[in-house]
């Protein structure tokens, strides 16, 4: 198991980009960053890569806010991809708003296979005013007091 987290308030560089979290709280033996466990991760950075197939759950949650008023939205992304399930948003009514978004997500990684983990903003969300909308643009984030728990189940 990992727990890292991202307790002062920081600002994304833009509405795409990937959380760094600048402590790793806790790292079990079998999470170590030496390429001899399930999990390569350097403290500080923002990539997480599970090296072993299995059954891993996944939990995050932050207090987000933004410095403009508008919808801040953040998710998990597997090799790149936003994992369907992953993506919490919140409306700030206005700039300075804090919210709070959290997920629980298992996934599955299969053989021998790996794959890279990140936290990071989410660059549009649905207009659930206009379904018939293609999207709407996220606000870059300031995020605060995140926590990224990673557990291998099985």
């Amino acid at each position: 198991m990992i727990e890292s987290v991202q307790e002062l308030p920081i600002t994304l560089t833009n509405n795409s980009a990937a959380i760094t979290f600048s402590v790793d709280d806790i790292r079990t033996r079998s999470a170590s960053c030496c390429n001899n466990g399930w999990l390569l991760h350097q403290q500080g950075s923002p990539l997480y890569q599970l090296l072993d197939g299995g059954y891993y759950e996944v939990s995050f949650n932050s207090n987000i806010s933004s410095a403009t008023a508008g919808i801040v939205a953040l998710g998990l992304y597997q090799d790149g991809i936003l994992d369907p399930g992953t993506t919490v948003a919140s409306t700030l009514a206005a700039a300075g708003d804090v919210e709070n978004v959290k997920f629980t997500k298992i996934i599955k990684i299969c053989g021998r296979a790996s794959t890279t983990l990140t936290i990071a903003s989410v660059p549009s969300v649905p207009d659930f005013t206009d379904l018939t909308a293609v999207g709407v643009d996220t606000q870059t984030p300031i995020i605060a007091n995140a926590n990224l728990i990673i557990k291998k189940l099985a």
